[in-house]
């Protein structure tokens, strides 16, 4: 087929040179006259044609369609020829012409003729793809049932022979008997797909049957006929897989099958796993050991849930808890799971009753941290506790406040250390806004160290500032730029910035620290250094 269609193709390109050139004078010479010249035979093919009726302009108008869009398309696929495409184009134009002459009668005629064709073309084209999708299905059946070809070859030659009929009549043109051959084909196909697939399970119940009364022989003669029709059907070569995984134990399964069902579980267990060891990577072995295992597995599940119930009644609930955790890992299960919570909650109860008295007990002591501790826990037991919440409030609040006010105690120190009495105060402020009822013994000394040195430090301190009367001295917020030989300030004690500037010089910057216990400081600004 590929063959036949490469020698359509290259006769097809080298008759286009031949057939395009004309067909493009024609359309050229047709546009032309539409366009220029002939302008006026068009209005007036337009004026003349004015009383044509209605089915008559819909037979121009679909004959245009199918010339302009679907033709048009095939051409370019190479599906139709340019010396069609050329006639019907010819046949159109006459058409126009005859209805622009008033010529209706003609004109319809010529129109039912470009349609017939056209579509008769198309139709045909449509076959052909049809045809050829139907080929592609077929000789796809083919070869993913070829398996099938050594037990029904008759039936499966007969299939073959309709395609290779198909194919003939497709080379050959004849589009309709090629889809009808195909179909045939693909129906032969289908019928003997499901005769085999009827044929294999019976074949693989007799041997399951056979397996499964420990007839190996039989079980082999069973699923090698269901290998005759389908030489890779998985369920077969299983069988025969498993036949040959019993082929040396057979004698010994029967003892041990009976200690499974007197119930000797764990005995058994061992003895299928004597057998594994002396026939290793046997698939029969591993899967009844997984079975054994999943049923001991079983069995002391229902153990522990024994374990679980006689706990339960006696109100040992840590007991009856971890009995029934121990259950759960072995096999999930969402009534056990509520179990479990409802016994957690009732050790939940006294574990919440202890904490809280634990908590109430460290706040009245003064331990903070301790109680705060006590009642997270309480929460953490129970989240909607009313009483382990008010008290982790209350045991939170005391211990932050305990924790600022050492933080605030100890940034009042550092800033009364660096001289910055001001913001010392502040901290000094705070801490006593947050300071609880009761406090280590050096804190309190700390307390009262601090509180006496900024009292010592509240009052104001003279401090005399010299000069050359050419500086200008300022002091932030304190002090506007001037020029004196002296003045005397009264200052806050405090960190002060003083600052000197002279047009022509470099400016200075002089930091001074005002303390209680140093009174009357003197501090010189000049700006000596020239620019």
């Amino acid at each position: 087929m590929t063959r036949s269609k490469n020698i359509v193709l290259a006769v097809g390109l080298s008759l286009s040179a031949v057939i395009v050139l004309p067909l493009l004078i024609l359309l050229l010479s047709r546009g032309g006259a539409e366009s220029s010249g002939t302008g006026g035979a068009v209005s007036s093919s337009v004026t003349a044609s004015s009383g044509a009726d209605f089915e008559l302009r819909q037979l121009q108008q679909r004959a245009e369609e199918l010339l302009a869009r679907d033709l048009a398309e095939a051409l370019r696929a190479g599906d139709v020829s340019l010396d069609l495409m050329a006639r019907l184009n010819r046949s159109q134009d006459k058409a126009d012409r005859a209805l622009a002459a008033g010529d209706f009668e003609r004109a319809a005629s010529m129109y039912r003729e470009v349609l017939e064709r056209g579509e008769a073309e198309l139709a045909e084209l449509e076959l052909a793809v049809q045809a050829r999708e139907l080929q592609e299905r077929a000789y796809s059946e083919l070869n993913r049932l070829a398996y099938l070809k050594r037990a029904f070859e008759q039936t499966y030659q007969y299939a073959v022979a309709q395609y290779d009929t198909g194919l003939a009549s497709l080379e050959s043109g004849d589009f309709g008997a090629s889809v009808r051959a195909y179909e045939a084909a693909l129906k032969v196909l289908a019928e003997l797909e499901a005769s085999g697939t009827v044929q294999i399970s019976g074949f693989l119940e007799l041997g399951d049957q056979a397996l499964q009364d420990y007839d190996l022989s039989g079980a082999r003669a069973a699923y090698e006929a269901a290998l005759q029709i389908d030489g890779g059907n998985r369920s077969a070569l299983a069988g025969l897989s498993a036949v040959a995984d019993l082929a040396g134990i057979a004698d010994a399964v029967p003892a041990v099958e009976a200690l499974e069902q007197a119930g000797d579980l764990d005995q058994a267990l061992v003895e299928w796993q004597r057998l594994a060891t002396a026939h290793p990577d046997n698939s029969f072995l591993l899967e009844r050991i997984a079975q054994v295992r999943a049923e001991i597995l079983n069995r002391d599940y229902q153990a522990l849930l024994k374990q679980v119930a006689a706990a339960e009644a006696a109100g040992q609930y840590q007991v009856a808890i971890t009995a029934l955790e121990a259950a759960l890992d072995l096999k999930h299960s969402p009534e056990q799971v509520l179990r479990l919570e409802s016994l957690r909650k009732l050790l939940q109860a006294a574990q919440l009753e202890h904490l809280l008295a634990t908590g109430y007990a460290a706040l009245q002591a003064g331990d903070f941290e301790a109680a705060r501790n006590a009642y997270k826990e309480s929460i953490a037991l129970a989240p909607n506790s009313v009483e382990a919440q008010a008290g982790l409030e209350k045991a939170s609040s005391l211990y932050l406040a305990s924790i600022r006010f050492n933080q605030n105690l100890v940034s009042a120190a550092k800033y009364a250390e660096e001289g910055r009495f001001p913001l010392a105060a502040k901290f000094f402020n705070n801490a006593m806004a947050s300071r609880p009822s009761t406090i280590g013994s050096k804190e309190l000394a700390e307390e009262a160290r601090l509180r006496e040195l900024l009292e010592l430090q509240s009052q104001e301190v003279a401090v005399v500032v010299e000069s050359d009367k050419r500086t200008y001295v300022s002091i932030i917020g304190v002090l506007p730029p001037d020029r004196f030989r002296s003045t005397e300030l009264q200052l806050f004690p405090d960190v002060y910035i003083i600052k000197g500037t002279r047009p022509g010089y470099a400016p200075v910057e002089v930091e001074f620290k005002v303390n209680a216990a140093q009174p009357s400081q003197v501090v010189e600004v000049i700006c000596r250094k020239k620019l």
